[in-house]
């Protein structure tokens, strides 16, 4: 792990909620912190988040701030801004776009010494841009998740510069890295004994990951390959949508929805391709950990994807919105073993040089330095 280089500097980390991506990356911000040397705090805004529990017991102070998790108002900023003047730490660092927002205008109103902000959102609000536009010069850093996404933010916000940088997440579990060996029960358990292909997905069920492309793909992959299996791994809002159309297009005894799994690692061993059909990304946290496990990734060309796969050398990327284009590329890989095995190990390769928590660590140290080495430049 990298050198203590933050040792004796007290972090507030704040968050409206943690789920998803967004409350994973959180976690492992704090996690990278302490072993920087700092101390952390973790707030959030809104009560029974699980991940603030996991903190908890980590080890980190946590706290609940009782706020409204998605809201403008400034009665929240000052809220906010009180609470941050009495902890008085030396840097706050939030995650998402309203926690930045009202720790923006606390830093305003002079209750934040240094600010860094982390952004995870890939979609523009035009409401965001209204309300977040007066306060672009506020943080004195704000992080993105891919070299894209660093540049969307300062379209939309009209951060400096050299205020915004990319910081590419961790794959934090070695199961990834390390993968178990095939589990021939679970296998067995989930009908994938005698398939090919298996493919699989893992996000939260969201209309823009894509996941109706990705079962329309899979109908035009079945007619070449009837033993044919999809996984789809994850729960959320748009879940009944997508059995529906499961079930209207005659595809239930070849599509299995397994709901959100704690075996991950253990489902992409039993995977032979990896299928990102989504419509916006800072960066799916799953793309990476395929890469990790060494499977050939055909992703879309959203953010991180692009920044990270290179066609043809260590993954394949299609256009958003084509299921056809996505069938030709999983059709391409099922159809040549060969190339999904080189593709795969070159993604291997990719992750290790990549998404190490050393690397993430050394850099997260660096950002941090440069936004307290500035400080005292202009204190000088």
């Amino acid at each position: 792990m990298a050198d203590k280089v933050l040792s004796g500097l007290r972090i507030v980390k704040v968050s409206a909620t943690l789920n998803s991506g967004a409350g994973r990356a959180f976690v492992l911000y704090c996690h990278a912190l302490r072993e920087l040397g700092a101390d952390i705090e973790a707030w959030t805004f809104a009560p029974d988040q699980a991940m603030l529990q996991e903190l908890a017991d980590d080890g980190f102070p946590t706290r609940v701030l009782g706020l409204l998790k998605h809201s403008h108002r400034w009665s929240s900023s000052r809220a906010l801004a009180s609470e941050l003047a009495n902890s008085a730490p030396d840097v706050v660092h939030v995650h998402s776009y309203e926690t930045g927002l009202h720790a923006s205008r606390a830093k305003a109103a002079g209750a934040i010494n240094q600010l860094i902000i982390t952004h995870h959102e890939p979609r523009l609000r035009w409401s965001r841009r209204l309300f977040g536009w007066p306060h672009r010069m506020a943080p004195d850093m704000v992080t993105a998740p891919s070299p894209g996404h660093a540049r969307a933010l300062q379209r939309w916000f009209g951060y400096p510069p050299d205020r915004v940088v990319d910081l590419t997440h961790p794959v934090l579990n070695d199961a990834f890295f390390n993968p178990p060996p095939v589990d021939e029960v679970l296998a067995r358990d989930l009908g994938l004994t005698d398939a090919y292909p298996v493919i699989i997905w893992v996000a939260r069920l969201k209309k823009h990951k894509g996941q109706t492309d990705l079962i329309h793909a899979f109908r035009t992959i079945l007619e070449h390959y009837p033993s044919a299996r999809l996984l789809i791994v994850g729960s959320g809002s748009y879940g009944r949508e997508i059995q529906r159309l499961t079930e209207r297009l005659r595809l239930n005894e070849h599509v299995m929805l397994t709901g959100r799994r704690s075996d991950v690692p253990a489902l992409l061993q039993l995977a032979d391709i990896f299928a990102c059909p989504s419509h916006k990304e800072g960066f799916a946290i799953a793309i990476q950990e395929a890469m990790a496990a060494g499977k050939p990734v055909v992703s879309t060309v959203v953010w991180g994807s692009c920044d990270h796969i290179s066609d043809g050398e260590n993954g394949l990327l299609v256009p958003i919105g084509q299921p056809r284009a996505l069938a030709d590329a999983i059709l391409m890989l099922a159809a040549d073993p060969a190339l999904a095995k080189r593709l795969g190990e070159a993604a291997r390769l990719y992750a290790r040089q990549h998404f190490t928590m050393e690397r993430f660590a050394a850099r997260l140290g660096e950002i941090y330095m440069k936004v307290l080495n500035e400080q005292k430049a202009s204190q000088s």
